[in-house]
């Protein structure tokens, strides 16, 4: 296992450390804090093993079937920390944000899988690239304001209004990207006869 990899596997395993954090906010409300620096520890894994990859050619099948799993995983995880924890100030709005984005994960994950049994490669796009990185900013400003505005400084309110509206800008992407690499691809959906 390459260096890169290792870092794949360091953000696996910090996705149930982000967890164990936000449930100790309801012993410690100050526990957000820390929810925070391990999720943008666990985001920065994510820049650094794909520089180190393609900067040094340590690109493996382990790598590439490992990194999509745990950037997945890591923006399900902050997300159920965001719905659960009551983190935006626009009611039900992070529910409803939370299913478009998963949904579009799922879709793309299965026509993904369709396009290897057709043995097509499908590159990732800009426009997929954007909704990654707003998500994960999005998250970063949300995650950093505490659920529910339970310490009642105007920053943190700042930090959450300024997330939502990333996160709204986001979810938006993920809708628009999702349709862009179907459209881009549709081939994969064709018949092929018998």
């Amino acid at each position: 296992m390459n260096l890169p990899t290792k870092i794949t596997v360091a953000r696996l395993i910090l996705i149930p450390i982000v967890i164990l954090s936000y449930c100790l906010q309801s012993v410690w409300k100050y526990a957000f804090i820390f929810t925070w620096l391990i999720f943008m520890l666990a985001s920065l894994t994510d820049y650094v093993d794909g520089h180190l990859a393609r900067k040094y050619n340590l690109v493996t099948n382990l790598g590439k079937f490992l990194d999509p799993i745990a950037d997945k995983v890591l923006v399900v995880a902050g997300l159920f920390v965001i719905v659960e924890g009551g983190y935006l100030p626009i009611p039900y709005l992070a529910m409803i944000c939370a299913v478009l984005i998963m949904a579009r994960e799922l879709i793309i994950g299965l026509f993904r899988q369709m396009a290897a049994l057709r043995n097509f490669v499908l590159a990732a796009d800009k426009l997929g690239k954007i909704k990654t990185a707003s998500t994960m900013l999005s998250m970063a400003f949300i995650l950093f304001a505490p659920p529910a505005m339970q310490v009642e400084y105007v920053a943190f309110k700042v930090f959450a209004w300024i997330g939502t509206v990333i996160f709204v800008f986001a979810t938006v992407m993920t809708i628009v990207s999702g349709l862009n690499y179907i459209l881009k691809n549709k081939a994969i959906l064709a018949e092929t006869k018998e």
